[in-house]
């Protein structure tokens, strides 16, 4: 029988005591914090002036907000980030990473840097200029070099014992003692890695990895995962085989609902059983039904956790429950209040490709399943992925498979006789995380 683990958090106070000890070198503030910019342990070394800023409730919750922007955008582009706070003073910040999931932030700065070396401000500046106390201790605020700033982030970043704090925090399973580590490195490019592992290594427990997805609200792993679990339950061919295997995935699911989402369990139930009865789904119709019961497991996980701006995440969400949809740059940038600069920046930073290209990369891939496992139209499917013209359709699919939308469809054919919604050759299995 497997060795059973328990997932254990960092301990605090091993935290305090780096995090104490480097402000005690550098003289630099510093603090570590949740997803949500609240600290999780005391402050070290904060200047008068973020303490009076602090006191104020309105003023803390602006500090909160900045810092936890300031860690996902740590997080985003794979690399600590120098800014200036919503205060006007220079932090900098390192993202903590459990496993796949980000938990929080190191913050440490509160500084002033000469005009000329100023950051851009991470967020709309706060209005306190109008306050005398407040301006004084502003104007007490060390003033350093930006190389300074950087040479410390770095240090920070190299510490042993933040390495050694992971084998505390919570994914080393007794087995593999030192797999883990705290990581700086974007979901996208640890994946990437990982995905590189033998497949043998790469095998999991698909309710523990809907889970997982479920939890670091990540929609596009939890589909694909579904859809793997599909492609196998398909290629045994037999009717029982297939029936058989759908209904584990709808428990699976159900599963994933309990751990994540328990209220929602009954519905769910409700929908799975009906589904059931309706049977005859083929592998296309079998992942829109998964897509939809996965998406209501977290809806309603993401229904009682406290209400945050949208960020790129949730734009990838939107992308993975609607692939079809040929959704602009201008357009996800609006549904974000950004300018599409700055989307398409964090965008390719995130995934490693650009929007555009990322979106028709989902769009084909829709088209492929339904290529395979349907006897749609070529001309309709074009349509349903909301391709200009069908000739325009052709073009893309034939320059991301090498194949026309009509060969793909006698290629999977010829490969899977009389197995419709065979598994797709050429999926992409890539996992891309916010």
């Amino acid at each position: 029988m497997p060795q059973q683990w328990t997932p254990r958090r960092p301990d605090p106070e091993e935290l305090q005591r780096i995090l104490e000890d480097f402000s005690e070198a550098t003289g630099l503030a510093t603090v570590a914090v949740d997803t949500q910019g609240v600290p999780v342990t005391r402050l070290c070394a904060f200047t008068e002036f973020c303490k009076a800023m602090r006191a104020d409730p309105l003023r803390s919750r602006a500090c909160h907000g900045c810092d936890a922007h300031g860690g996902l955008q740590a997080l985003l582009e794979g690399t600590p980030q120098i800014y200036r706070c919503h205060a006007g003073l220079v932090d900098f910040s390192i993202p903590l990473t459990d496993g796949d999931a980000y938990v929080g932030a190191i913050l440490c700065g509160q500084v002033r840097m000469p005009e000329d070396e100023m950051p851009a401000p991470l967020l709309a500046q706060s209005g306190w200029h109008d306050d005398p106390f407040l301006q004084e201790l502003y104007d007490r605020v060390p003033v350093v070099s930006r190389r300074r700033v950087t040479a410390a982030a770095e240090t920070l970043l190299g510490l042993h014992d933040l390495v050694d704090l992971a084998l505390r925090a919570g994914t080393v399973r007794p087995q593999d003692e030192g797999a883990a580590r705290l990581s700086v490195v974007p979901p996208s490019r640890a994946t990437a890695a990982s995905d590189a592992r033998p497949p043998e290594a790469q095998q999991r427990n698909p309710t523990e990895f809907i889970t997982a997805a479920v939890r670091r609200e990540d929609l596009r792993a939890a589909f694909l995962e579904a859809g793997t679990f599909l492609d196998t339950v398909y290629a045994q061919g037999s009717p029982e085989a297939v029936l058989a295997g759908r209904d584990r995935l709808d428990e699976m699911i159900l599963a994933a609902a309990a751990a994540c989402s328990p209220r929602i369990v009954p519905h769910l139930r409700q929908l799975v059983e009906r589904d059931r009865r309706r049977g005859g789904i083929d592998r296309f119709g079998a992942q829109l039904a998964a897509e939809r019961f996965i998406g209501m497991v977290l809806d309603e996980f993401q229904r009682h956790r406290p209400r945050r701006r949208r960020e790129i995440g949730d734009l990838l969400n939107d992308i993975a429950r609607h692939p079809e949809q040929a959704i602009s740059l201008t357009e996800a940038a609006n549904s974000l209040h950004w300018s599409p600069g700055h989307l398409s920046k964090l965008f390719k930073s995130v995934t490693g490709c650009t929007f555009v290209s990322y979106v028709t990369a989902r769009r084909v891939e829709r088209a492929k399943l339904m290529l395979a496992s349907t006897q749609m139209p070529v001309q309709r499917i074009s349509s349903e992925l909301e391709f200009s013209q069908v000739n325009y359709f052709s073009r893309v699919f034939r320059a991301s498979t090498g194949m026309s939308p009509s060969e793909y469809r006698r290629h999977c054919r010829s490969r899977e006789e009389g197995h419709t919604g065979a598994a797709v050759p050429g999926s992409d299995k890539g996992r891309l995380r916010a």
